[in-house]
């Protein structure tokens, strides 16, 4: 779903699409801004279920082991540098975990294949790279690289786990958990997500020579996959993948964008929705002017799918293409997202911050929960002690 903690959120106050959405070529350009925040959803599946102004704080990473078993990360300041937040839902209610006292990293990727096998990853205000790990009884932070700059990670499901980097120094990187230790590992050409099916089925996703790109681990290395090229006009024009989910190795989807500069210095963008069935990559370009920035499994064959970040329109695909959406809206906040997850068992969860509108002597911002499915508990509660 990669992002220094005070100078990301500056971003978000102002930008009108979130970084993790925006074009290669167009990293500065601006949206104009949906409907919006995320107070009250219009009438559909998804609802808020934790966070509140009282509560404050930011919510940038999620991850989800089961119906009893999801945590939100971040940290509690919306507007500064804070303490880091780990909130779990247990079944019955939402707590904050008790995590090592200085930790200020706020996580900006996190994953799950087991309640004991949990990671989260991001800088820290300095902007040193760190890895958190629950191993099912506490938090720790694994040595790693501190030049890294994390984009996202993947559970494995084996006791390891991959972690992507942006470039550094003009290499690629990654780390790769091998179940004692972090280590250097070579790196796919692509850097914006990663999802494992498997330890010989890892597949990142990204950008390459302007075109949505996915490189797959085999067990032993890095290898481009054959993705269908993209349609854009000429000119300053590009297209990339922004999520990645593998329900197996041959089942799985990949969204993003296109994007162009036409005569008139207009931006425009169109959805990519693309899929793999173990043989080959199929790549679908949306008719409306949008992004699908993040992908979730529906746990029944579907799909949900954020449409842009910021101020988002939730997307539902079943499993018979059947597509509805949902917008999360009010008049008094916006909504930046951070991540989205599938909770295994049926349903996903969504987190971000919400950003009080205008400009109020105090701002009431806020992280935020969503969620839909059973597990998804009516209400927002606030956390505990």
């Amino acid at each position: 779903m990669a992002r220094t903690t005070s100078r990301r959120r500056a971003v978000r106050r102002r930008a009108a699409t979130p970084a993790a959405a925006v074009s290669a070529v167009a990293a500065a350009a601006a949206l104009a801004t949906a409907p919006a925040g995320p107070a009250l959803a219009d009438e559909g599946p998804w609802r808020q279920v934790h966070g509140s102004p009282d509560d404050g704080g930011s919510f940038t990473a999620v991850a989800a082991a089961g119906p009893d078993a999801v945590w939100a990360f971040g940290d509690d300041s919306a507007q500064n540098s804070g303490s880091t937040w780990i909130h779990r839902w247990d079944g019955d209610a939402w707590t904050r975990e008790p995590v090592p006292d200085g930790w200020t990293v706020e996580p900006d990727a996190a994953d799950a294949s087991a309640e004991d096998e949990v990671w989260a990853a991001g800088s820290s205000p300095e902007g040193d790279a760190v890895v958190l790990q629950y191993d099912g009884e506490s938090w720790t932070a694994p040595e790693i690289d501190p030049a890294l700059v994390p984009t996202d990670i993947a559970a494995v499901g084996d006791g390891t786990a991959w972690m992507l980097s942006r470039s550094v120094d003009g290499y690629d990187r990654a780390a790769f958990f091998d179940g004692e230790i972090w280590r250097d590992y070579p790196a796919p050409s692509v850097s914006q997500a990663v999802a494992a099916a498997g330890p010989d089925a890892v597949f990142a996703a990204g950008i390459r020579d302007g075109m949505p790109a996915v490189d797959r681990w085999d067990g032993e290395q890095w290898s481009p996959m054959e993705v269908p090229d993209v349609d854009v006009p000429p000119g300053e024009s590009d297209a990339v993948f922004t999520d990645i989910m593998a329900r197996s190795a041959d089942d799985v989807v990949a969204v993003g964008h296109m994007f162009w500069v036409d005569g008139d210095e207009n931006h425009h963008y169109r959805p990519l929705l693309a899929r793999y069935d173990g043989q080959s990559w199929s790549v679908e370009t949306g008719d409306e002017s949008g992004t699908y920035d993040k992908v979730a499994d529906d746990g029944d064959g579907g799909l949900w799918i954020v449409e842009s970040g910021w101020n988002p329109t939730m997307v539902h695909i079943a499993a018979d293409g059947t597509a509805t959406e949902q917008p999360l809206s009010d008049e008094k906040y916006d909504l930046s997202t951070g991540a989205v997850d599938t909770v295994p068992g049926g349903g996903a969860v969504l987190v971000g911050t919400a950003f009080e509108q205008g400009d109020p002597d105090v701002f009431t911002d806020y992280g935020f929960v969503y969620g839909t499915g059973s597990w998804a508990p009516e209400g927002a509660g606030a956390p505990g002690a």
